[in-house]
């Protein structure tokens, strides 16, 4: 962040949190934050060396920039919103001219799966209005962070966020294809079965890249990431409504191995598949 110091010029709100990044899984934390943010001529690069778990990143750039998508190609945008999802490198800038951008960079197990239910595209530039939505709640946001600093509060503020990021893009997405939606169905009705993406590709008459491009262009994640998510929806459904052993949600998920499915639905969830049954039992009245 100290290069990007050099070349900021001004910003009407900002936040950042200068501690050391924390690369712990499944911690909530809001690492920074600035509304029209007006930059020198440059070009940003994080996460290309890996100096930082970089974790979400969400950005509106207001002014004519140059970004490269998650595929590796440049293309020019303005008016625009850019999602990074963690771990991927970030390349966005304009060289010949100053510009002015909002972002807010967050780190939250929740994150996931609020795309999920209120889907943005991660990975490429969306034109939409999305202004509105930086400058209603990142003030809101910096003012909990640097007053009480609630976790109750900021987690239902980053909540409204992207409820209403989702709302923007709703309004410009394309409606998903027939072909496509068959495809969303397929992975629903056999994500118990060990599926690989060119097997489902070779279904369907598509090379695997095809398919996968096909297919995140749509639902804004690879075929295989979704059936994840599909696949440990399903195990906490099963966790919380019947006595499964693990064993029985693994093999009822598509995974052959009840330890490796315990450690994905760790990773998915935040807590053993043992530790979210008890939780649950625990919300359940007497």
């Amino acid at each position: 962040m100290k290069n990007m110091e050099k070349t900021m010029i001004e910003a009407k709100v900002s936040y950042y949190d200068s501690s050391p990044w924390n690369r712990r899984e499944h911690q909530f934390q809001i690492r920074g934050l600035a509304l029209d943010e007006t930059m020198l001529p440059v070009m940003i690069h994080h996460g290309e060396k890996r100096a930082y778990p970089w974790p979400w990143l969400f950005i509106w750039f207001a002014a004519p920039v140059t970004v490269r998508k998650e595929s590796g190609e440049l293309v020019s945008c303005e008016n625009s919103l850019m999602v990074w999802r963690p771990g991927m490198a970030h390349c966005y800038g304009n060289e010949n001219a100053a510009w002015m951008h909002s972002w807010l960079i967050a780190d939250s197990p929740e994150l996931e799966r609020m795309l999920e239910k209120w889907p943005i595209p991660t990975g490429v530039p969306v034109h939409v209005d999305a202004g509105p939505v930086f400058e209603t709640y990142l003030p809101l946001l910096q003012r909990e962070l640097t007053d009480e600093g609630d976790e109750f509060c900021l987690k239902n503020l980053l909540q409204l966020f992207i409820y209403n990021l989702h709302r923007c893009c709703k309004r410009n997405l394309a409606p998903v294809p027939e072909r496509v939606r068959e495809m969303e169905l397929y992975l629903q009705k056999n994500l118990q079965k060990a599926l690989t993406v060119e097997e489902v590709a070779a279904h369907f008459g598509l090379s695997a890249p095809h398919f996968a491009a096909l297919f995140r262009e749509y639902y804004h994640k690879g075929p295989m990431s979704y059936l994840n998510s599909l696949r440990m929806n399903r195990a906490a459904r099963l966790l919380s409504l019947y006595p499964y052993s693990c064993k029985e949600i693994a093999q009822q998920t598509g995974f052959r191995d009840s330890l490796y499915f315990s450690r994905r639905f760790r990773h998915y969830w935040g807590v053993s598949p043992r530790d979210y049954r008890r939780k649950e039992e625990e919300k359940s009245p007497d």
